[in-house]
Parts: C-alpha cells; sequence; structure tokens
C-alpha cells in the first residue's frame, strides 16, 4: 500500500482519514491543533509537526483545510506543504473554494514544482464517515489515475471532470443547486406549519413525491428540530455560496435564485447560534420568523 499524507482534521478531516487506515495506507497526518490527531495516532498513523515533513514519508497528500485562505498559508509558509521537498510531489486538494482561487492555488503549486489536483466533495460528514463521498476532480489524467485507490475508499463514485479547476466548477454547480433546495424545504415547512399541515407528515409525503432528494429523510430529525448534528454548518454553507455568486459573477451570468438563497442564508448566519448549526437548520429558523409574525398579528 502506498503512503498517503492527510492535512486538515476539522469535522470533515476527521470522518476521512480513519478510513484511510482503515483500508490499510500507512498514513501520516498533519493538523494546526494536535488535540485532533491523538485519537489517529493511537490507531497508528504518524503526525507530523510542519506540513512539509509530510513529504519525508510520501509522495501523496490529500488537504482538507477551512478555507482558501487557511490552505493558501498551509502552502506558503516557510514550513510549508510548498517549502523545499515538494518538487514532484501530489497535493490532492478536497476543500471547497471558488475555481478563481483554485487555479490559483494550482498555479503556485505548479511553479513550485509540485502536482495539484482539485478533488471536492458531494457529501457531509456521514457519508464521509462510510466511504460514500462523491468526488469531482480537476487535474492532468496521470494524476487523477494516480488518485483513484486512495479515493476509492472515501467515495462511492468519483467524477474526472477535466483540467485543474474543473473539479472546483462542478462543486460550484452542486452546492448552488443543493443550498437552493435546502432553503425551499425550509420555506415550504414554514408554509406548511403557517397554514396548520404537520411539518413531520408534510416531510413523509414530500418523500414519496419528485420533490425529495434522497438525503431528504435522513435529515428529518433537523428539520423538524429534533437533532442538533452538524453535518454541514450554515456559516460553511455562506461561504461556499459566496463563491458560487462570485463564479456566478464572473462568467457574467445571472442567479437570482442563487442570489437570493445567499440572502437568506446570510440572515440566518448572523441570527443567534444559526451560524454553527446544520444546513438543514435553515427550516427552524424560518419557523421562528414564522412564529415571530404569528405573534405580531394576533389580536
Amino acid at each position: 500500500m502506498p503512503t498517503v499524507g492527510f492535512l486538515g482534521l476539522g469535522r470533515m478531516g476527521q470522518a476521512m482519514a480513519p478510513r484511510l487506515l482503515e483500508a490499510g495506507f500507512d498514513l501520516t497526518v498533519w493538523n494546526r491543533s494536535s488535540a485532533t490527531t491523538d485519537s489517529l495516532r493511537d490507531a497508528g498513523a504518524r503526525v507530523v509537526a510542519q506540513p512539509a515533513d509530510i513529504w519525508r514519508h510520501t509522495d501523496v497528500a490529500i488537504s482538507m483545510l477551512r478555507d482558501y485562505n487557511a490552505t493558501r498559508s498551509v502552502m506558503e509558509d516557510e514550513s510549508g506543504l510548498l517549502a523545499e521537498g515538494c518538487v514532484g510531489k501530489l497535493i490532492c486538494d478536497m476543500a471547497t473554494y471558488a475555481p478563481a482561487d483554485t487555479l490559483a492555488l494550482a498555479a503556485l503549486a505548479n511553479e513550485r514544482g509540485a502536482r495539484y489536483v482539485d478533488a471536492p466533495v458531494g457529501g457531509t460528514v456521514d457519508p464521509a464517515r462510510s466511504g460514500k463521498l462523491v468526488v469531482f476532480t480537476g487535474g492532468s489524467a496521470d494524476d487523477t489515475d494516480q488518485l483513484q485507490p486512495i479515493l476509492s475508499p472515501l467515495s462511492r463514485r468519483v467524477f474526472n471532470m477535466g483540467q485543474q479547476g474543473n473539479g472546483a466548477k462542478m462543486k460550484m454547480v452542486m452546492n448552488l443547486v443543493l443550498t437552493v433546495y435546502w432553503e425551499a424545504i425550509a420555506e415550504g415547512l414554514a408554509m406548511a406549519e403557517g397554514g396548520g399541515l404537520d411539518p413531520g407528515a408534510v416531510l413523509d409525503v414530500l418523500a414519496e413525491t419528485p420533490a425529495a432528494l434522497p438525503i431528504l429523510l435522513s435529515k428529518k430529525e433537523l428539520l423538524l428540530g429534533q437533532s442538533d448534528t452538524v453535518g454541514f454548518d450554515i456559516n460553511g454553507v455562506q461561504k461556499d455560496m459566496r463563491a458560487v455568486m462570485r463564479t456566478v459573477a464572473e462568467l457574467g451570468l445571472s442567479a437570482p435564485a442563487a442570489s437570493g438563497t445567499l440572502d437568506a442564508v446570510s440572515a440566518a448566519a448572523s441570527c443567534g447560534a444559526y451560524g454553527d448549526q446544520d444546513v438543514a437548520k435553515l427550516a427552524s429558523y424560518r419557523r421562528g420568523q414564522l412564529f415571530s409574525w404569528d405573534r405580531k398579528n394576533e389580536p
């Protein structure tokens, strides 16, 4: 089995990295906070102090950091991923950014002699934990072929979208559709409850209609406010939708549904503790608005 590096042990990284160990890979990990590396060390992973140290143990590193600025810092720092020793190494960047930012990172890696594949994912913590992510890769055919056995235990399907940046473009398309969907479900449930329908029954009905995505019922407890599990938080959704709208603008397109959804997500993110809650909690935010309207209009 080849050795693999992994950088970034947030919610997604903590779900993904153990799968590589379970699949038999010799795993080397790095994270800014050492608190999240202890369980992986106990399970057999090698922990390094600096990103550049990854290359002493492997030729392939997966990066799953929170945002573009974090990734650029980890790549450019004196002891970063693009320090001396990166020439010929392969970086598989699985985080989500606007395509323009992805291409900037790819150019930086290429300038330093490293290889770069953007490979953002469809799916949140539960699919990551069970190895059922969908991956969209952008990079050379040789590089994406080399990644196939590494991505296999992490995903149920890998789509090669072509050149560098194309994986990020596919992720923008998916995020636009999916986020508009969750906002639509939230608004629909608020309308149902305002009209005297039981939201749980409404979700059961929707699940039997063309209005249901496969993930709908798995989010039922979150949608009904009966769970606090976080797969992908509203702050993260807001960040990604800003990247979507930036991409739309760069293409000279109009996306009124996406624009309105970004406004709705931003309002929820700025309201109390909603920003740290799962995207399905947009339904609770909309329900709170409904109750506020009811109180304002009481006789």
